[in-house]
């Protein structure tokens, strides 16, 4: 009998993985990961909230390959041990291209370098160690860096570009677990998600793109509604993004002086940073340091104005707000810090084939096939869902709190015309 190997997850269980995966799972890159935690500043709301990407790309997996199973097993797709092996390696390896911090590192990093994480999982999964121990396992390292990051969907190899589905379409894996998994840690139970009505409902049509049978209606409307709920909940909770701003107004001061940061003469140089270096970097620089300071007191930038917006079109410009809402109260530009936090309301999907804030769907006909159709026109709500969730806040040190609250809103609302 082949040996598997058993990891306990307080998520899914027990994952179980061939043995052969260990070699992924025990790579300098893939155990960098326990250093990163998934919610930058989450845990000063949700004391919980400590868990790392190394957790989530393993449930990625765990996932994954539960959807493989069950595209073999139920729907009669043709897939090898080789193949289900790539599957599990590719959801491993797709987010080695986070850097510390995770999406409050990126941000500035796609201002440095205009490159994002999935940029650098790429870059990792090529040139570095672990490029050596996909070869080793039989793969070819681009197209394990393709499919982990979504830019195998439409291609040729069609098994490859549903590999590549299950982990970045617009209903995908990787959701799934992120938003399981950060609920459980946060202690946010939410909504809850049918992950397993999700999973038995995906199959391959016709173009060889994945849908969801539109029996699983109801479930796939309680996924879109949890992660709705969990961004207003807990993505863009004001204390996680308060502690967000105060971490890249910090890395901004490292970086005028520590180059290294965003330049990088190698991939072996990128992955010397994570949570602990970075940190450690920030602490003890003499600019940076007074804002980790802050971090570390709980002295804590304070909302001062705030306004939920979804109306795409409008166009706002930080830096302005801040000259104005300055001019106007004496108040030091270094004080007030403009928030931005957007999202989809409905998930991201590489498919090009897809229209914005689509989500491909299904019913079986008569003749017994696969007929594309619109959620819209099954869902009572999701055509209320679609657009962006976005809000505007107004950040300050407490002290300065109250008299930046009424300029702010005097400005925002006659600038664009918005009811508080």
């Amino acid at each position: 009998m082949r040996k598997k190997i058993k990891i306990n997850d307080p998520i899914h269980g027990f994952i179980i993985f061939p043995n052969s995966i260990t070699k992924i799972v025990d790579s300098f890159e893939f155990q960098r990961l326990r250093r990163i935690k998934q919610l930058s500043g989450a845990d000063h709301a949700f004391p919980g909230a400590n868990h790392t990407r190394f957790e989530h790309s393993l449930g990625v997996a765990a996932l994954a390959l539960r959807l493989m199973n069950n595209l073999i097993n139920i729907h009669d797709l043709e897939f090898s041990e080789f193949d289900i092996k790539k599957c599990i390696i590719s959801a491993l390896c797709h987010d080695l291209g986070h850097g510390p911090f995770s999406h409050n590192f990126e941000s500035l990093l796609l201002e440095k370098t205009d490159l994002d994480h999935e940029d650098y999982t790429q870059k990792i999964i090529k040139n570095s160690k672990i490029t050596d121990t996909i070869r080793d396992l039989g793969y070819n390292e681009k197209k394990i860096a393709s499919i982990a990051t979504g830019r195998a969907i439409g291609k040729i190899d069609e098994k490859e570009s549903i590999i590549s589905q299950i982990i970045t379409s617009a209903i995908n894996v990787d959701s799934m677990d992120y938003l399981l998994r950060d609920n459980y840690h946060c202690g946010t139970p939410g909504r809850p998600v049918d992950i397993n009505r999700l999973l038995l409902s995906i199959d391959k049509m016709e173009n060889g793109l994945l849908g969801v049978n539109i029996k699983a209606l109801i479930a796939l409307e309680g996924f879109l509604l949890a992660r709705i709920s969990s961004f207003r909940t807990i993505y863009f909770h004001k204390t996680c993004r308060a502690v967000q701003l105060m971490l890249t107004e910090a890395m901004r001061k490292l970086s005028k002086d520590e180059s290294s940061l965003f330049d990088y003469n190698n991939i072996a140089d990128f992955l010397e940073w994570d949570d602990y270096t970075l940190w450690t970097h920030l602490s003890e620089h003499q600019k940076a340091s007074k804002m980790i300071n802050q971090i570390k007191k709980r002295n804590l930038l304070k909302v001062a104005y705030e306004s939920q917006i979804r109306i795409l079109d409008i166009e706002i410009e930080p830096e302005k707000i801040i000259n104005l809402i300055s001019s106007q109260t004496n108040i030091p530009r270094n004080s007030i810090f403009v928030d931005l936090p957007n999202s989809p309301n409905v998930p991201y999907s590489h498919i090009d084939e897809t229209r914005p804030n689509e989500i491909i769907t299904f019913k079986i006909n008569s003749q017994n096939n696969k007929e594309r159709v619109k959620l819209e026109n099954y869902s009572l709500f999701f055509n209320q869902f679609k657009g962006e969730l976005k809000l505007l806040r107004i950040y300050t040190w407490p002290k300065y709190r109250k008299e930046i609250k009424n300029t702010a809103k005097k400005i925002i609302e006659e600038k664009f015309s918005l009811d508080d």
